[in-house]
């Protein structure tokens, strides 16, 4: 089984879509996370928790207090779980159909990468869960609707959060089945409850990975589209008897649309060989036409 590595900078659409969706086989790659980034994560959160993880250090927006209005209010360390815990709860407003899963996927898997860059500041922890309910199968129910207007995908991020922290109103798709979220962790090999220390709610929830996994997706899909759409012109070319030379790469060198060329190229391509296309290679003999089958007017 290949795995795909991630260190928050060289990650591309085809490694999303190696994780995300099967190939031929029924197959999807495994996701890891790169040694180097794995470094430089615990680096930065160790001097982070050694310098700010008390009641006495300056304060770190997020890290030991509130966030928005609250941004200058010190959360004190033995409350910092539940701060955690309610930071996910506050912003899970969602509504209406989840997400495709393949959708909720390919937002576990970019959400991983974008904390391997390591400017979010979670644990490392935080993202070795991510990839372990990625991994195994699980799939987070993320309601399609409802957002709270900033910061990016926080709404359907924080469904994704207290999915894969075991939250009692999560829910997980485990082997096509719907289930609790902590019915369904328990069921994969997983801990049920992953509690959340500083700064971890904030990561998880606070960009636009939902939107960039549709982005990504909806990109190869229209990919796909683009490619049976020049294969369906050329069999209408082919099922009309068309001629072929509007499509010469110098006539669309002259008007120099690049989709356009491409889509002249592509069926130059397709029909390359045809005798069914172009009126000096067609086998069928129009009554009109004064010519033998296959050869060029005289």
């Amino acid at each position: 089984m290949t795995t795909i590595t991630l260190d928050g900078r060289t990650f591309q659409p085809a490694d999303v879509l190696a994780v995300v969706r099967p190939d031929a086989s029924g197959a999807r790659a495994t996701a890891a996370l790169e040694d180097g980034a794995r470094a430089r994560l615990t680096a930065a959160r160790t001097y982070i928790d050694a310098n700010f993880m008390n009641d006495d250090a300056p304060l770190m927006y997020s890290f030991n207090t509130g966030v928005g209005l609250f941004k200058d209010q010190r959360v004190r360390m033995d409350e910092m779980r539940e701060y955690q815990r309610r930071t996910v709860y506050a912003h899970a407003t969602g509504v209406g159909e989840p997400f495709d899963p393949e959708v909720a996927r390919a937002t576990m898997l970019l959400r991983a990468n974008a904390f391997a860059s390591n400017y979010s500041g979670p644990r490392v922890a935080v993202v070795d869960r991510l990839l372990a309910c990625l991994n195994a199968g699980l799939v987070p129910v993320i309601p399609q609707k409802g957002s709270v207007g900033a910061s990016g995908d926080l709404a359907p991020l924080a469904h994704l959060a207290g999915a894969i922290c075991g939250f009692a109103e999560a829910e997980m798709v485990y082997e096509g089945k719907r289930l609790p979220a902590r019915e369904a962790l328990a069921l994969a090999g997983l801990e049920p409850e992953f509690p959340l220390e500083a700064k971890d709610a904030s990561a998880l929830i606070n960009g636009s990975t939902v939107s960039l996994a549709l982005g990504v997706l909806a990109l190869e899909d229209s990919r796909k589209l683009l490619k049976h759409a020049d294969i369906a012109l050329a069999l209408s070319l082919e099922c009309m008897r068309c001629e072929t030379k509007a499509f010469d790469p110098r006539l669309h060198a002259a008007r120099p649309h690049q989709g356009q060329a491409a889509t002249a190229r592509n069926v130059l391509r397709l029909l390359e060989g045809s005798l069914r296309c172009t009126e000096s290679a067609r086998h069928t003999v129009f009554p009109d036409e004064a010519r033998a089958p296959g050869t060029a007017p005289p």
